[in-house]
């Protein structure tokens, strides 16, 4: 019998959580795990189609399923991520459960401090981030890594097409996510500025992501005169994800993370899995990614520090592609594999 596992999330975006369970369903696929997966969002926000079509893309039919409630099967285990509201449903049926906490936003985890016994564990992305939430947890809850990860070693689909785009004259400096406040796309157009005053007709701003009421980008670029620099892409399906970072790193582009805070970094990592440069803010999860070389990573907040390791990146552009390539073993489908087994076996233990 395979192991059966529903993951429940607030929302169906098209997001983070999103890719994770895709990579995790292709690292099941690849390893011939007999293991399914169901998801169930609360509500559909826009991604239940895109989801559809990416299980579709990647052939993932017999190890992802998108179900609508709680009570059609029964499930080995529910695992709640980021998702406090189903809480009194699974303590009032006693349903075996853990609770995945993804958010690196402070006040969106203050629910953990309400977990009790019945709970088997918080699964966090990583150990930085499992040493940073570790005081907010109830005493002897456990905590467990479930490492995210990159399936660049077992994703056979499309990574190898590039993406068809119009030839640039200039280095693209690529942002890839959502356009909030946290993410801080400000603060790479506050660096883009002054690059371009220094290094005029040198680099340009990529932008990938959903945006937000936060933030005005259109009118945050025109304000500092770059909106002519600047391509806005589109969100782009998950299952194409892959080609365009390819594609980026085709045109020698460097991916800038300015974020103020992360649980993994999970675009930041897909950029070094697929051959790109990264300059990152020096955030704990950053710090991890890439194994703490402050080639890297700018101080977050510094707009001077951040054009200045833009800027040395692109100088030395083939150094840094050969020191990222090794580091993206750290966050492999092995790995994620190894703390799944572990994880599911301490479950069956309790």
């Amino acid at each position: 019998m395979p192991f059966k596992i529903c993951f429940v999330y607030p929302w169906a975006t098209f997001g983070g959580v999103e890719r994770i369970l895709l990579n995790r369903a292709l690292a099941f696929k690849s390893s011939n795990a007999n293991v399914e997966i169901s998801v169930f969002f609360l509500h559909d926000s826009g991604g239940l189609n895109i989801l559809r079509e990416a299980i579709a893309a990647y052939e993932l039919e017999g190890y992802f399923q998108l179900v609508d409630s709680l009570s059609d099967q029964f499930y080995d285990l529910i695992s709640l991520i980021d998702c406090p509201q189903v809480l009194p449903l699974v303590r009032r049926h006693r349903l075996r459960h853990v609770v995945e906490c993804h958010t690196a936003y402070c006040q969106n985890r203050v629910y953990l401090k309400t977990l009790g016994s019945e709970c088997q564990a918080v699964w966090v992305p990583g150990q930085r981030f499992a040493d940073e939430i570790a005081k907010e947890l109830p005493k002897n809850l456990p905590l467990r890594v479930m490492r995210n990860f990159v399936p660049w070693d077992v994703e056979n689909s499309f990574v190898d097409v590039k993406i068809p785009m119009t030839s640039w004259k200039r280095k693209p400096l690529f942002f890839f996510g959502r356009m909030d406040a946290h993410k801080d796309p400000l603060a790479l157009f506050d660096a883009f500025s002054q690059m371009e005053e220094q290094h005029p007709g040198r680099f340009m701003l990529v932008l990938c992501g959903p945006t937000s009421p936060e933030i005005s980008i259109e009118k945050e670029l025109y304000r500092r005169k770059l909106r002519q620099h600047t391509v806005i892409l589109p969100p782009i399906r998950f299952s194409r994800s892959g080609q365009l970072l390819r594609t980026i790193a085709q045109a020698s582009g460097i991916f800038v993370s300015p974020s103020r805070g992360e649980s993994f970094g999970l675009s930041a990592a897909e950029a070094i899995a697929f051959g790109l440069p990264v300059v990152l803010s020096d955030i704990d999860a950053h710090g991890y990614l890439v194994d703490g070389n402050e080639s890297f990573l700018y101080p977050i907040g510094n707009a001077n520090a951040l054009s200045e390791k833009i800027v040395a990146i692109a100088n030395d552009y083939d150094r840094a592609c050969r020191n990222l390539r090794p580091l993206r073993r750290n966050f492999s489908a092995d790995a994620f594999l190894e703390d799944w087994n572990h994880a599911v076996q301490c479950v069956h233990r309790v």
